[in-house]
């Protein structure tokens, strides 16, 4: 993977304004990052709310799974900072498309796979994995938009759930591996992702909110920094990681940016060789 080109794109997506400090993640982030992977391009994708901030995100997500389908298809690993989790309705489309048995590792805190029928906040960003994985969210479709099966989805992490969440789970085939302070070294996910070509999703909020507080949904008990690396540079050993997201983060509770550096350590890990 280090071998390949990196394409780097900034997607500052949200869908409701109380989380407007997510949509500053890519400026925050994006010079350090885009330095330490050496990109080869960095990518803007706009974000122009207009009157609804879903059309904008549909409209963002469109976009985005155009630029990571073009990269993609010229070799290129892509890197994704944003933004609400939502992104990954847009990385995703664009990804399948390249790489039809693409397997997805989707790290979170939160399991982001209510519906309609069973969400208490109808948040978007809450049932966004369960869009990807069929149960459609029909403001975030467009003709061409791709779903991923959801026995080659991993989610990793997840320790917040809602109760009807947690039965859309077990209606699922989607793969629930542990990854928190008890369990850090997230057991099954290796043989999940061996010898598959994979996209990796990390919510942020995955971490401990000790160690990282910069987000909107802190959640108690997670795994540390150092932990979330480990399992990454594993991960990017044993699997072809095509591309990475970032989410989450939130500039405006990190004024002094001493939580930049720490972001850059983490996706920096997924830059390894590796060994398939």
């Amino acid at each position: 993977m280090a071998a390949r080109p990196v394409h780097l794109f900034e997607a500052g997506v949200i869908t409701e304004q109380r989380l407007a400090g997510l949509a500053e993640a890519p400026a925050a982030l994006g010079p350090a990052i885009a330095e330490r992977l050496g990109c080869e391009k960095r990518v803007r994708i706009p974000f122009v709310p207009r009157d609804r901030l879903l059309t904008a995100a549909r409209d963002a997500c469109r976009t985005l799974a155009d630029g990571v389908l073009a990269s993609m298809r010229s070799g290129a690993t892509c890197g994704v900072i944003g933004g609400e989790c939502t992104l990954v309705a847009g990385t995703l489309s664009g990804a399948l498309a390249a790489e039809p048995e693409l397997h997805l590792v989707y790290f979170d805190a939160h399991g982001d796979f209510n519906t309609l029928a069973t969400t208490p906040s109808h948040f978007i960003g809450g049932m966004c994995l369960a869009h990807v994985c069929g149960r459609s969210i029909a403001p975030l479709l467009w003709p061409g938009s791709r779903k991923i099966a959801d026995d080659r989805v991993a989610l990793v992490g997840a320790r917040a759930l809602d109760p009807g969440e947690i039965g859309n789970l077990e209606r699922s085939r989607v793969l629930r591996v542990p990854f928190d302070a008890d369990r850090a070294d997230a057991p099954g996910l290796v043989a999940f992702a061996r010898r598959k070509r994979v996209w990796i999703h990390i919510d942020i909020d995955v971490v401990d909110p000790r160690e990282f507080p910069a987000v909107s949904f802190p959640a108690p008990r997670g795994p540390s920094l150092a932990a979330l690396r480990e399992v990454l540079r594993t991960v990017a050993s044993v699997a072809d990681v095509c591309g990475f997201e970032l989410c989450a983060y939130d500039p405006r509770k990190d004024r002094d940016g001493t939580l930049v550096g720490p972001l850059v350590d983490v996706v920096s890990e997924l830059m390894a060789p590796v060994a398939i």
